[in-house]
């Protein structure tokens, strides 16, 4: 199709040509996605894991399935990490992962997938941080986003469907 219209109207088909040119560059552009770890054991989580905020993590029951947000501490060797959520809480976060990559480990937005382990507690499968650079979530943002989402009014338009 582009060699017909260059065919027919040179003028034009320079511009058509430019276009192509830009969209192709466009397409070449190295698009920072998301770092995840633990992709296959997030997968195979028997329900899908709900969003919460510490608040919510408080009132959640043992064992269920959550993802919540915030800012992971580095943690020495033997140590748990801690994780601090959108709304001020602080979770123990336990993961299998021996080492996390150091935009995981070093304070950057990360959301942790797993399940309630205890009351101030978490045992992680997968944790993920979002594309971009700092600051790159608001922070008071996403935890009025996750408590509109948990309104019984709201609730059915954000619950998982499995």
């Amino acid at each position: 199709l582009a060699q017909a219209h260059i065919a027919t109207s040179p003028g034009r088909a320079q511009n058509s040509c430019s276009a192509l040119d830009s969209q192709q560059r466009m397409a070449a552009m190295d698009v920072e996605g998301p770092a995840v770890v633990g992709m296959p054991e997030m997968a195979a989580m028997p329900h899908i894991a709900r969003r919460v905020n510490y608040k919510l993590f408080q009132q959640a029951e043992v064992g269920a399935p959550l993802r919540i947000g915030g800012r992971m501490s580095a943690a020495s060797s033997g140590e748990d990490r801690i994780l601090t959520t959108t709304d001020g809480g602080s979770v123990k976060i336990s993961t299998p992962m021996a080492t996390l990559p150091p935009e995981m480990a070093g304070g950057a937005f990360v959301e942790v997938v797993g399940t309630k382990a205890a009351e101030d507690a978490m045992q992680t499968v997968g944790v993920v941080t979002m594309p971009g650079k700092e600051p790159m979530v608001d922070a008071e943002l996403w935890d009025e986003a996750v408590k509109l989402a948990d309104l019984p009014q709201l609730r059915d338009l954000f619950a998982p469907s499995a």
